[in-house]
């Protein structure tokens, strides 16, 4: 969605005569896809916080070749 709304904030820019207003609101639209879709992702997890997680649940760490 968030993507959606880049490409029509793009072409919107890169066509005509810009309104700020319309402009301001497609690009505030895309920010607020876009927040929660990177908080979801998580692409990195801290490794402190992978041991922990894995400690909890019991089992050993894999890095551990115990």
């Amino acid at each position: 969605m968030a993507l959606v709304l880049l490409g029509q904030f793009l072409i919107y820019v890169t066509r005509g005569p810009v309104d700020p207003m319309i402009a301001s609101v497609i690009f505030l639209g895309f920010l607020a896809c876009l927040a929660p879709a990177l908080y979801l992702l998580k692409p990195f997890e801290r490794p402190e916080h992978r041991r922990q997680r894995e400690e909890e649940s019991g089992k050993p760490p894999e890095d551990h070749p115990g």
